[in-house]
Formats: structure tokens, C-alpha cells, sequence
């Protein structure tokens, strides 16, 4: 093992390692969503070690494009919450693991009887489709509708926190399931309930215990992201350091919010950006500075100085 001194302390490094995996908002990006320029100078020196590196968000594909340009990063990327994995060098997901229209009806049915008022909508993803074409780094540049692997869709009520494209498909939900696909299923309360995001994390998770994976990945945005049984960011990441023969001892995982806490638990050693929710910092073995001081590009040029 290893302690790299950094500017804002020292940052421990476990022996052994092998592959670096992070959360994306809140955690490798600053807090405009940007990559600051101290992290791409780090993943640039990244690439020519030899060390794996794993984007792990709760983002869909159709968010994935820019950061892709943004970090230069043409690796593996995991999406919705474990739901979906992405050939970043191609642009294609490349596996799915999605919810089944009666799991998801039957979700549909509890959630609705526990939270009366509550409106819908789902993310998609294919295996084998692409992703939209970036444009450049920039988001107002994507043009999400030009993918085939990855679609959104709403049910009449349902308020995007960002805007979605003119010609969004909205429909029932139980019509939005029928079709398949579904990798998120999103639920957003009544505007006369009470709930914060933990609040209403809490409530999801009782009315959906043994169902289905229930989290949320903003403590600012009372949403709940239900996945299908067993899929997380840790069950996906388990299963692609399987394929590259990484165990989780030789893992490392950083985040910021309640969607990475089965990741951090999975891995022997995790850390939270000093910005995280306290469920996380909590969870995590080590500590880094906040996504604002780029927390993560320090863990990643410690990683280095340590490997050498």
C-alpha cells in the first residue's frame, strides 16, 4: 500500500491495483458538469499506464456522448445505474440488463398505491444501437434523437428536470413498459407530498422491497431510478472486472450519492468526494477533496505516482 501526499493531504493507494472506477456528476466532474482541466491531464497520463479506468454513472446513454469528448475516455463505460454497458471507443452498448414489463407493471401498481399521485417515465436502451454523435463537448451540441441505442419517454404529468427533445414519445405507463426496453423507470411525487430525496427514497424503498432496485443519485431532486432486480453500479462492474480478470481487491471505487453506495461496498477500497451525501461518506474506506477540487483526478495522479 501507498500514501501519496497531495496538495489537500495525503491519499492512500491500495497495493495490487488494477482498475480505477467513478461516478460522473457530483464526483469526476466539477459542479458545472465540465471536467476540470487538472482531471484531463490526469486521464490523459491514464492511458499510458497500466491501470484500467471504468466511467460508472446513473446517467443513460443519451447523456454519455459529451463526456466522452470531455474526458477522452474510450474505455468502458457503465450507464443508468448498472443497467447498461457502452464501448465508449465505438459508441455502442454493447449489453442490457432491463427491467420485464411484469416487474415493472407490478412496480407501477405498488408504488402508485403507497404514493398516490405520483407520475412516470422510463429510459431506454438496446444492445448493439449507438449512441448520439457529441457534436463537440458541449451538451447543447447533442442532439439525443440522432441515437438508436437509448430513448426517453413520459407519461402525461411527468416535468423533465432538464428539456427533452420536441417529438418525446409520451404515453401511459403501462403502454411505456409494454414495449420493452426499459433500463430506469422514473417516479416523481405528487406535488402536494412532502418529500425530500431521501424522504421519498425511503417511502420507494418500502413500498418496493424485494421487487426491484430502488435509489436516487441528487439529494437536490426528489426522484426515484428503479432498475431491474439484482442491477446496480456494483452487480455491472463486478461483472465487467470479471471479464478483464480484476478482482475487487484490486478495485478502487469513488462517489457521491446513494446510487454509488453498492459499488463502494463491492469494492475493497472506496472513496467519497468530501461533497458526498453522508450515506457515502459513511460507506467509503477513504476520503478525497470535493469534485469542485477534483478530488478524483488527485486519487488518479496518486494512483500513478504510486505505480512507478
Amino acid at each position: 500500500m501507498a500514501t501519496v501526499s497531495g496538495e489537500s493531504g495525503q491519499i492512500f493507494v491500495p497495493d495490487g491495483l488494477r482498475l480505477i472506477a467513478t461516478d460522473l456528476d457530483g464526483t469526476l466532474l466539477l459542479p458545472d458538469g465540465s471536467v476540470g482541466a487538472r482531471t484531463r491531464a490526469a486521464l490523459d497520463a491514464l492511458r499510458d499506464s497500466s491501470l484500467d479506468f471504468v466511467i460508472v454513472t446513473g446517467r443513460p446513454p443519451r447523456w454519455i456522448s459529451p463526456v466522452v469528448e470531455m474526458t477522452g475516455h474510450r474505455g468502458i463505460g457503465i450507464g443508468a445505474n448498472g443497467a447498461v454497458i457502452i464501448d465508449l471507443a465505438d459508441g455502442h452498448v454493447t449489453d442490457v440488463f432491463a427491467l420485464d414489463a411484469d416487474t415493472a407493471l407490478e412496480a407501477v401498481d405498488r408504488i402508485r398505491h403507497a404514493l398516490p399521485g405520483v407520475v412516470f417515465a422510463v429510459e431506454r436502451a438496446r444492445p448493439g444501437g449507438r449512441l448520439a454523435p457529441t457534436g463537440g463537448a458541449g451538451y447543447d451540441t447533442l442532439d439525443a434523437t440522432l441515437a438508436d441505442a437509448t430513448e426517453f419517454a413520459l407519461a402525461e404529468g411527468y416535468q423533465p428536470r432538464w428539456p427533452v427533445p420536441e417529438g418525446t414519445h409520451v404515453a401511459p405507463i403501462e403502454e411505456l413498459v409494454a414495449q420493452g426496453d426499459v433500463v430506469k423507470l422514473l417516479v416523481r411525487p405528487a406535488d402536494d407530498h412532502a418529500f425530500d430525496a431521501d424522504g421519498f427514497l425511503s417511502a420507494g424503498d418500502a413500498a418496493l422491497a424485494g421487487l426491484v432496485e430502488v435509489t436516487h443519485s441528487n439529494p437536490a431532486d426528489r426522484l426515484l431510478e428503479i432498475s431491474a432486480p439484482g442491477v446496480s453500479k456494483a452487480s455491472t462492474l463486478a461483472e465487467v472486472a470479471q471479464r478483464h480478470g480484476v478482482d475487487h481487491r484490486h478495485v478502487v471505487t469513488a462517489g457521491d450519492a446513494p446510487n454509488d453506495l453498492p459499488m463502494l461496498a463491492w469494492s475493497a477500497t472506496s472513496y467519497a468526494v468530501a461533497n458526498a451525501h453522508p450515506l457515502v461518506l459513511a460507506t467509503a474506506t477513504h476520503r478525497l477533496p470535493s469534485s469542485a477540487q477534483e478530488g478524483v483526478g488527485q486519487l488518479i495522479e496518486a494512483a500513478l505516482a504510486a505505480e512507478t
